[in-house]
């Protein structure tokens, strides 16, 4: 059930950023991407250290997400968001979570 949604405040084509971040994902946590929901957020008003420069804040959800797989993904997205958009890594935060089973929740009822 990974989750992740992106906020930048630069203009973004779509097209370009959602099937591969699903991908990058998947792959990344060793899931299917079938069950993997991507949200974006492009052109949104964001200031990080001081100035409007491009930024981002990912927030990735994920079941069960370990501390070792947040750390490798954390350079994943970085490079990605960097190669991609051209965001500077230091301009990235990401919000890692693993939500209880009970209380996350699909097709009428939750994963617990």
């Amino acid at each position: 059930m990974p989750y992740i949604a992106l906020t930048t405040n630069i203009a973004v084509d779509e097209s370009t950023i959602i099937e591969p971040l699903s991908a990058l994902v998947a792959a990344q946590l060793g899931k299917s991407e079938a069950s993997v929901m991507v949200v974006l957020e492009p052109q949104r008003p964001m200031r990080f250290a001081g100035t409007d420069a491009p930024t981002a804040h990912v927030v990735l959800k994920s079941l069960g997400l370990q501390p070792d797989q947040a750390s490798a993904l954390s350079p994943a997205i970085c490079d990605f968001l960097q190669a991609r958009l051209g965001i500077a890594c230091d301009r990235v935060y990401i919000d890692f979570q693993s939500p209880a089973r009970n209380m996350f929740g699909w097709n009428s009822k939750t994963f617990g």
